[in-house]
């Protein structure tokens, strides 16, 4: 939900979102409710031309301050390109990673840019996780291909000025970072070269912008302790007030910034000045700011001498009290507009117009389902529903079914008095493609997703599953809006809720886990769940299996009745003799119809619901594995699989509440494991550690996961350990075991090199840095070309038990079935046993 003075911040995003660009000739989506300062606002806005593009790597690289600044005070139009989606980063709300992750991560991006006013692009770039240098991420990126989006973004979006986050010239930072700026600097040039991505100019042209500048701060000079003057550098007051919008600029770059709450970037206010540096990159100089010599009046467009006088005219005629009486002035210069030729500028002030007018009418028009929910082929009941709150003349002409392509005939007036509704049986076409984000929809690379379509490539997210394209006559002027079906519900605590319809299959399936470990060569009942999604279904259901693995019986018959429906099926899956790993997939067979898909629904409420329909599998790890630790307690942290990991090589774990962690009660346990994270997640950190201190020294093992260095705590244990932001990020990095062997790499499973093969996306982060020599480091390891890192596994020996620290990534390698992993993580909750 909205909080009440979030409203005002919305007046930019409400105006640019839905704005086409030139070459997308889909109709704006109709804004929510506007109130009268959001509306003003937008009328001062028209007056404004010029665009500015942001460059960085990630969700939460973006300099929220300064795009709130231009969006809101300078009332530019401005976008944020990150190259990727997040993918690889750390969940801090969640258990969601990879692909999941990247998900919550664009839509926090959306939710900010609605604060700040900003528009949202991407490349087709994957996170892959750390990277230490340029060169490396732009090999596993594919150069060419993010060079190329990127210039696409530049031609599309056709910025005055390009401004990335990241210098191209200090190397002391994240490889995505630096090689953003990189592709920035090279796509600037490129974008206005013909010869450069031809294939492209089918669709847009060339595009020259005036000057790409580099945004940074006195920050970031005393953090990396080099020489600042800033009479070197552009620069301008991002700070201020705006009485209109009521609020300080800080204010709504921290309202925005706090969105990316998965990465725990939440942030306090600044208020006052809030000075910007520029440094130029390439292009035109400037002499005090990076938008000196951009024309941001409507003099760049040819033949349009008259529209910044009915502008003027608007705004100062507003009354805010009776916005309705702008709409006959908006509607002659809605029609000015459409007198000029076609171009980016008008296309984009033509929708701002158009939404402004829906705006002071208080049009409401909508498209509700009856269901979140609907598959190809059925029935699905539609209500169109319409109210204008103002004394203008609105006819609902038509509404036109993107999906069926059928057009319905309304022609209704809309009036206050009452709310029109209109009910619909929509039989959906049997091929409606099934709803999964653009991105995933074809297998890709480490480095890139695969997207075949040019002109999807950059949006930030897919198109309505069904929208209706509404026709409203307005004082006899044609208007057209986008209404996507949503479903909207009343839920007792929140209100009225909506969702999005999503398009799934008939059934989908769910595996009891999400891998599953086989620690001997023993046969296993495997639990998978259906669910009907959307209404009765019958068929058959089979899991397919790696070769070597066997699995009985081949298929189960199913009868689901109504919608929501579940059955749970058990098959019994047998392992080779061997290590093997691989994917079992459940494949259902509906009225000659064959799927494989999962539903993965996830919901934060500062990002509402999302759902991903991924293939129905689960990782299959057959590994030679002894664990003589049989009890374990866990205490979550920020998220991960680790405990679903141990229950399946036979240990009983238990999750424990705050109430449970005392020495004496944890005494029960053979072993005790913290989630990532514990100790930069709960204020009870202290007291935890005293007590699992006290533990351990009774005989007791707690092995700590990795956690950054905003810890909670002094110590991540009983004895003197730094934590620092070394990581080895070659999952293919040699490990050396350090001599004499530690106990942990000899048993119950005796660890040799085999066992850290098939690592995926990184060996570890967060690694000690500094300890107290009590503390005895296992391994060495390190990145191409530097030092050997030893703080990736720490044990110490403590009273007459063990206090282990590991930086080693087995958040990610559990779930990715790496069969060394689980040996060497049951070495360590057996320590001692």
């Amino acid at each position: 939900m909205t909080h009440p003075r979030g409203f005002l911040l919305r007046a930019a995003a409400v105006l640019c979102a839905g704005v086409a660009l030139a070459d997308t000739p889909v109709p704006p989506r109709l804004p929510p409710a506007m109130n009268a300062a959001e509306i003003e606002h937008g009328l001062h806005r028209l007056s404004v031309l010029g665009r500015v593009l942001y460059v960085a790597a990630h969700p939460d690289d973006e300099n929220t301050s300064l795009i709130g600044w231009l969006s809101n005070s300078a009332k530019l139009d401005v976008a944020y390109l990150s190259l990727t989606r997040g993918d690889g980063g750390q969940n801090l709300i969640g258990s969601e990673l990879r692909e999941a992750l990247g998900l919550i991560r664009t839509h926090e991006l959306l939710a900010a840019r609605r604060v700040d006013g900003g528009r949202q692009f991407f490349t087709r770039a994957n996170d892959f996780g750390y990277s230490k240098n340029p060169e490396e991420t732009m090999r596993i990126w594919d150069r060419d291909k993010i060079l190329a989006d990127t210039v696409w973004t530049i031609r599309r979006f056709r910025p005055d000025v390009i401004v990335t986050r990241f210098s191209p010239e200090y190397r002391d930072t994240h490889g995505h970072h630096m090689a953003s700026a990189i592709l920035a600097v090279e796509a600037f040039t490129a974008a206005a070269d013909p010869q450069r991505y031809p294939e492209q100019l089918k669709y847009v042209q060339p595009w020259k912008a005036r000057r790409i500048v580099w945004n940074t701060s006195q920050f970031f000079f005393q953090a990396s302790r080099q020489p600042f003057n800033a009479a070197d550098y552009l620069s301008f007051d991002a700070g201020g007030f705006d009485p209109l919008l009521g609020r300080a600029y800080g204010e709504i770059s921290a309202a925005s910034r706090s969105m990316h709450k998965s990465q725990g970037f939440g942030m306090s206010v600044s208020r006052g000045e809030r000075k910007e540096y520029f440094k130029l990159l390439a292009g035109e100089p400037g002499e005090k700011t990076p938008l000196d010599g951009v024309d941001t009046t409507w003099a760049r467009v040819p033949g349009a001498s008259g529209i910044a006088a009915q502008i003027e005219a608007l705004q100062k005629s507003f009354q805010p009290r009776k916005p309705a009486a702008s709409v006959p002035g908006l509607l002659a210069l809605r029609k000015a507009l459409r007198k000029l030729p076609a171009e980016a500028y008008t296309a984009a002030k033509l929708v701002e117009v158009e939404r402004l007018i829906a705006a002071c009418l208080g049009l409401h028009l909508e498209a509700v389902a009856t269901r979140a929910t609907a598959s190809p082929g059925q029935e699905l009941a539609i209500a169109l529903e319409g109210i204008s709150q103002a004394g203008v003349n609105v006819t609902w002409k038509s509404a036109r079914n993107r999906a069926t392509g059928e057009t319905l005939t309304l022609d209704t007036a809309l009036t206050a008095a009452s709310l029109f509704k209109k009910e619909l049986n929509v039989k959906l076409p049997a091929d409606l493609p099934i709803t999964q984000p653009y991105w995933l929809q074809k297998p890709g690379t480490d480095g890139t997703f695969e997207v075949a379509d040019q002109q999807l490539i950059g949006t930030p997210e897919n198109a309505p599953a069904i929208a209706y394209d509404a026709v409203v006559a307005i004082e006899g002027e044609e208007l057209s809006f986008e209404l996507p079906v949503r479903q909207r519900r009343n839920d007792r605590v929140e209100g009225e809720v909506r969702e999005p319809l999503v398009i799934a299959p008939p059934v989908v399936a769910a595996f009891a886990h999400p891998f599953l470990v086989f620690p001997k060569a023993e046969p296993r009942k495997v639990a998978v769940r259906l669910q009907a999604t959307s209404g009765a279904a019958q068929g058959e259901l089979a899991l397919e299996a790696p070769a070597g693995w066997k699995v009985e019986p081949a298929s189960l018959p199913f009868a689901l009745k109504t919608q929501s429906d579940e059955l749970g099926f058990e098959f019994t899956v047998t392992p080779p003799a061997g290590t093997s790993t691989g994917q079992l997939r459940a494949v259902t067979s509906v009225g000659g119809r064959k799927d494989s898909y999962a539903r993965q629904r996830i919901h934060y409420p500062h990002i509402g619901t999302l759902t991903l329909l991924p293939p129905a599998e689960t990782r299959l790890a057959r590994v030679d594995v002894q664990v003589t630790a049989r009890k374990i307690g866990y205490i979550p942290g920020a998220g991960d699989d680790i405990p679903a990991g141990l229950e399946q090589l036979g240990c009983t774990v238990a999750t424990l509440a705050d109430a449970d962690i005392q020495a004496g009660a944890l005494a029960q346990f053979d072993a005790v494991v913290l989630g990532v994270r514990t100790f930069n997640t709960s204020d009870r950190s202290p007291a935890w550690l005293a007590e699992l201190s006290a533990y351990a020294a009774k005989g007791g093992v707690v092995v700590v996961q990795y956690h950054t260095t905003d810890l909670k705590v002094r110590e991540v244990g009983p004895l003197p350990i730094k934590l620092s932001r070394e990581r080895v990020t070659d999952e293919t990095a040699e490990v050396r075991i350090l001599q004499p062997p530690h106990p942990v790499v000899l048993g119950p499973n005796n660890l040799g090199p085999d066992d850290f093969k098939g690592w995926v996306q990184e060996r570890g982060l967060y690694f000690a840095g500094s300890w107290d020599p009590a503390w005895r480091p296992v391994f060495s390891l390190n990145d191409p070309g530097e030092n050997g890192l030893e703080g990736g596994l720490l044990v110490a020996r403590t009273g007459n038990g063990y206090f282990v620290y590991t930086g080693l990534a087995f958040f990610r390698q559990f779930p990715a079935g790496v069969p060394g992993s689980y040996r060497l993580f049951a070495n360590l909750v057996s320590l001692g046993k």
